[in-house]
């Protein structure tokens, strides 16, 4: 978790919580945060290319539980956020194969990642098992299984797709991302210039530019401001609801992910001025753009480091992008 402190006008100041498929989640605690327990923002992506898992056929399992463990399987990616599906082998599709082999009364499942051009991309062993509780079909165990296979699915399916990035000088992993800025609206007073002067200062470093012309772009961006009446308050310190809300769209023009921001703040404080809490609202909303992009693209995975991937196509597409 990356923590970072700032003081501000405000006793609590923005938060991005991060909600990255694949990778985890990360709380940013800013100058605007909002105020705990209220309600967060997420990033997310669509969903990747096919996945086909067929119910395996050399597993040491009977054909009714082989079927279980594949839709255990699917279950377990899909709450990764990589959804797979039961079915028939196809060519040109890419497979999620299981095996088992049996020794010294331990069964030790393995998964296999197959290319579309019928090439092994890599191969893990999964969880242990005792032959006794294999061979049984112990649902409990066998969804154990799953549950525990589908991270390390989704780390060899992150590593395959980073080494063809880092072999493709267009890729993100090779260039910097160019984004389009389309500004900010609705924000009372001065706070769409002040949040979008700040927001472009704090965006640009060697992984982002920004890019003037849409066309070119590999991300849009886009942000709207919220000002509504709150509550009343105690002592007659009425306030109000402020909701910073950043879209950031691939080029296709699909959502790549979102950042909210959220306070409540003295009635008509930000009438007129937003000074530095307009600046703080920009530099944070650009540390939280950059989080999108990077996981949306997949520019900072690593490849696989056993060279599984070499001469590979690339493989399901986490992200849709780059």
């Amino acid at each position: 978790m990356l923590n970072i402190q700032r003081t501000s006008l405000f006793k609590v100041g923005l938060s991005l919580l991060v909600m990255i498929p694949l990778v985890g989640c990360v709380t940013v605690p800013h100058p605007f945060e909002k105020k705990e327990g209220s309600a967060g923002g997420k990033l997310t992506a669509p969903p990747p290319a096919r996945l086909i898992v067929p119910v395996p056929t050399e597993a040491l399992l009977t054909e009714k539980d082989s079927a279980i463990l594949a839709q255990d399987m699917v279950k377990a990616m899909t709450d990764q956020t990589v959804p797979p599906v039961v079915g028939t082998a196809q060519k040109g599709e890419w497979l999620l194969t299981i095996k088992a082999q049996s020794k010294d009364g331990v069964v030790t499942p393995q998964f296999s990642i197959i290319s579309p051009d019928g090439k092994v991309a890599a191969t893990r062993d999964m969880m242990p098992v005792s032959v006794q509780d294999w061979a049984s079909g112990n649902e409990t165990i066998l969804a154990q299984v799953a549950s525990q296979t589908a991270p390390m699915v989704t780390d060899v399916l992150k590593g395959l797709e980073a080494g063809v990035m880092a072999k493709d000088p267009h890729s993100l992993k090779n260039r910097p991302a160019q984004i389009y800025f389309k500004g900010v609206t609705g924000a009372p007073g001065d706070g769409n210039i002040v949040i979008a002067r700040q927001f472009v200062t704090s965006l640009k470093d060697k992984s982002n530019e920004i890019q003037s012309k849409q066309d070119k772009a590999d991300y849009i961006v886009d942000c709207k401001v919220s000002v509504t009446d709150g509550a009343a308050g105690t002592r007659g310190n009425p306030v109000q609801h402020v909701e910073i809300a950043w879209h950031i769209l691939d080029k296709a023009g699909k959502e790549a992910g979102k950042v909210m921001q959220i306070n409540d703040v003295p009635a008509h404080s930000l009438d007129v001025y937003w000074g530095d809490t307009g600046s703080a609202v920009g530099e944070e909303a650009a540390g939280g753009v950059k989080r999108v992009i990077s996981n949306f693209s997949g520019r900072d995975e690593k490849p696989l480091t056993n060279g599984a991937n070499k001469g590979l196509i690339a493989p399901p597409e986490l992200t849709s992008k780059k």
